[in-house]
């Protein structure tokens, strides 16, 4: 090869080499810094609806720790979730538009810096894991917004405050090198989980719950079983607001008693209202998703059974399945017991608590917290029968009346029955002789002159008889026409009130139904994390349940001590405040 040909070859790759490293260097954005003072930062981003996805990330200098934060919308549902927590629902409709907002219009007010060199003592250092080095300083919290299909909208690397200048920030584009001025505000840009939830758990309020039943056992943990040990069950219900105890029983090994309260104690009023605030109060401070298997009650099947993974994920958090004898299903049993909250619905919330839970990274939590595990249930017991009055019978259905009548009518459908003519005839043939001796020489000449009056006679009276009994008949007719109208209408308006009571009942039943079923598909995923102090409040140990009595201060000493007080007016008032005083 001539020495030409390789100038040549060499001169060729040369310049397919540089137009290489033109194309592929990075593209620099042109800032006319003179321009930019005054105008948004992010022009082309002014719908904040077009925000699908927000993304936080900060740095920890001191942990090398870099969080991720994420609230993105579902593509499916539509709802905002949080990815960074297994996709657990965000409340974040407001607070993503507000983020949002806030690059929105993002106007330059000064320019601080163009060299890449000074972008740390800014502190709009990119959090980039790949560029960072442990313990560097200046690394600020980059935002990012998306869209649907996962493209950027707007970024921005938020670092310190202006000089005298509360409100404003120095801030940088991803990419570039200048250093802006800009009014925002990053404290409303939270990287905690629960800033971003609705924390308020089982979303109820106290003064509809209705009654209290607390499960105090506990798990003996074998090599390949697992043992239940009942202390006590304690239920007692809230009534028009006084608390009643509705059943204690306690346990010795397997032998259980139904205790009654001794005459000089009580339930402790306080203990049990302050667990009732506690449930109302109760919020989330962390969550992890469940595993997969377990149905809305928590019985497991025997797929879940045989799921080694699934199994070792719950005894971590201090749940573990049980079957109990006689071959039902398995279910869930927790380290610390249960407590049921009756709300007036008729439905019932089972709090299941597990052991101690590490605190989330991303809150500034104090204590302890532990494993809950919630489901929704109904209380059967809160929706017996309506009791429904009966119908009132009609005259028909009176056994063997309308028999009678019916015979009655029959034997007088024919010719009506003169009972005056029947007495005639009974008279004359007691007072007639056999032998036609009956006083009158000829008989019957005083029969052939007597005989067609009294016939007439008897037909006029048969008429009357008949005219009257006729009269009678629609009169009974009419009467009990009227009574069965009336016994109609009863059955009519009962039936009505029985239907109300029905409808009124399955409704009901249909509610509480409903109200299950949606709280166990929000509760269906999760394990929740609260705070150590709250679950004390609920979980309560027997002797803080029941305290003694106070001491009854109408006896005579204690009215001799409380006697010394001034009584003001005469006569009944007087009297009164004496009562008030202990006097009988």
């Amino acid at each position: 090869m001539s020495e030409g040909l390789k100038t040549t070859i060499f001169a060729a790759v040369g310049l397919v080499v540089a137009v290489a490293a033109v194309a592929s260097r990075p593209q620099f954005i042109e800032v006319r810094l003179e321009e930019s003072v005054g105008q948004p930062l992010f022009a082309d981003f002014d719908d904040p609806a077009q925000a699908a996805r927000m993304i936080l990330t900060k740095y920890d200098p001191e942990m090398d720790d870099l969080r991720s934060f994420e609230v993105a919308r579902d593509e499916e549902s539509g709802a905002w979730t949080i990815p960074s927590h297994a996709g657990y629902p965000a409340d974040a409709e407001t607070r993503m538009r507000d983020a949002a907002l806030m690059l929105v219009d993002l106007t330059v007010l000064g320019i601080a810096s163009e060299v890449a060199g000074e972008h740390a003592m800014y502190g709009v250092l990119e959090p980039d894991r790949e560029r960072l080095r442990l313990g560097d300083e200046g690394v600020g919290l980059q935002l990012t917004f998306e869209d649907r299909r996962g493209q950027r909208l707007a970024s921005l690397v938020i670092g310190r405050q202006v000089r005298d200048a509360e409100s404003q920030r120095f801030v940088r584009v991803p990419g570039q090198d200048v250093v802006y001025a800009v009014e925002i505000d990053p404290d409303q840009l939270s990287t905690r989980f629960t800033d971003w939830i609705e924390r308020d758990l089982l979303q109820l309020t106290s003064w509809d719950i209705e009654d209290v039943t607390i499960q105090n056992y506990s798990v003996d943990r074998g090599m390949d079983r697992v043992t239940l040990s009942r202390h006590f069950d304690f239920s007692a219900k809230h009534v028009d607001n006084e608390w009643e105890l509705v059943e204690l029983t306690t346990y010795e090994g397997n032998q259980e008693t139904i205790t009654e309260l001794p005459e000089d104690q009580e339930l402790n009023r306080q203990q049990l209202n302050d667990l009732r605030n506690a449930v109302d109060t109760l919020q989330i401070v962390n969550v992890h998703r469940k595993p997969r298997g377990l149905t809305a009650d928590l019985k497991a099947g025997s797929d879940f059974l045989q799921d080694r993974a699934s199994q070792d994920d719950l005894r971590a958090r201090g749940f573990w399945t049980h079957e109990p004898p006689g071959g039902d299903a398995a279910e869930l049993l927790s380290a610390h017991g249960e407590v049921h909250i009756g709300m007036q619905d008729g439905v019932q919330y089972v709090l299941r608590f597990g052991e101690t839970a590490a605190p989330p990274s991303d809150e500034e939590s104090e204590g302890e917290h532990r494993y809950l595990f919630v489901t929704a249930r109904m209380d059967e017991e809160k929706f017996p029968q309506p009791e429904l009055a009966p119908l009132p019978e009609l005259p028909s259905e009176s056994p063997g009346e309308d028999e009678e009548s019916a015979d009655v009518d029959e034997e007088s459908a024919g010719e009506p029955r003169d009972e005056d003519a029947d007495r005639t005839e009974d008279e004359d043939a007691e007072n007639s002789d056999p032998n036609g001796e009956d006083g009158n020489e000829n008989p019957n000449e005083d029969a052939n002159e007597n005989g067609p009056e009294n016939d007439e006679a008897d037909e006029e009276n048969a008429d009357e008889v008949a005219e009257a009994d006729e009269d009678a008949e629609e009169e009974a007719v009419t009467d009990r026409e009227a009574e069965e109208a009336r016994i109609l209408q009863e059955r009519e308006r009962i039936n009505r009130e029985n239907q109300r009571k029905l409808d009124q009942w399955n409704e009901r039943l249909d509610n509480a139904r409903q109200r299950v079923a949606e709280l166990n598909v929000r509760f269906g995923d999760w394990y929740y994390v609260v705070a150590e102090d709250q679950y004390n409040q609920i979980r309560l140990p027997l002797p803080e349940l029941i305290q003694d009595k106070e001491a009854d201060d109408s006896s005579e000493e204690a009215v001799e001590e409380d006697f010394d007080f001034d009584i003001e007016g005469e006569g009944i008032d007087a009297f009164r405040q004496l009562q008030q005083g202990g006097l009988q």
